[in-house]
């Protein structure tokens, strides 16, 4: 079957109306991803400022603190002492965990009082969106407090995102 003028150009015209929808949907779902990785950081930092005031009492009740904390904020909560123990932490025994003192978000926090990153934690395994603080202490001491989230409720928007733009993508080809 030979295909005539007509149709030739017509399925040009399809196919540079399909390449353009797929670049503009690559460039709109990368804003969209950055735009709601910046928004769960606003979140957690948020949520930091409002714990800070109690993460003394980390130090004194450790995990048992950090489960109640985590329930408010509906997050993984961490306090770490600034040569990077573990203090206090929701989702697993504080005293069975490595040192945090490597950790980009601690890192960060250490040298510039806040840091984030958004990496896989071999603790729970799974890519988590961090947040920690540094939290200043009575007597010149500091401790490191953590929030994290799982990107899974980051990327349950951006699939939503997803889902619209192709089907507008498709209404419109």
């Amino acid at each position: 079957m030979r295909l005539t003028i007509l149709s030739k150009s017509v399925l040009t015209i399809a196919l540079l109306i399909a390449f353009s929808l797929t670049l503009v949907g690559l460039m709109l779902e990368r804003r969209e991803r950055a735009a709601l990785e910046v928004q769960a950081i606003g979140k957690l930092e948020a949520q930091a400022s409002l714990l800070s005031g109690e993460v003394a009492a980390a130090r004194l009740e450790g995990d048992a603190w950090a489960h109640r904390a985590a329930t408010r904020t509906k997050s993984r909560v961490t306090v770490i002492a600034p040569d990077g123990r573990v203090l206090a932490d929701s989702d697993e025994p504080s005293s069975r965990m490595d040192n945090h003192a490597t950790r980009p978000e601690v890192v960060q926090a250490l040298a510039a009082g806040r840091g984030h990153a958004i990496r896989f934690s071999r603790t729970v395994n799974r890519d988590l969106v961090y947040f920690g603080q540094v939290v200043p202490q009575p007597g010149g001491h500091h401790l490191i407090l953590r929030l994290a989230i799982p990107v899974g409720e980051i990327t349950h928007g951006f699939s939503r995102f997803r889902r619209d733009f192709l089907g507008v993508a498709l209404v419109s080809l």
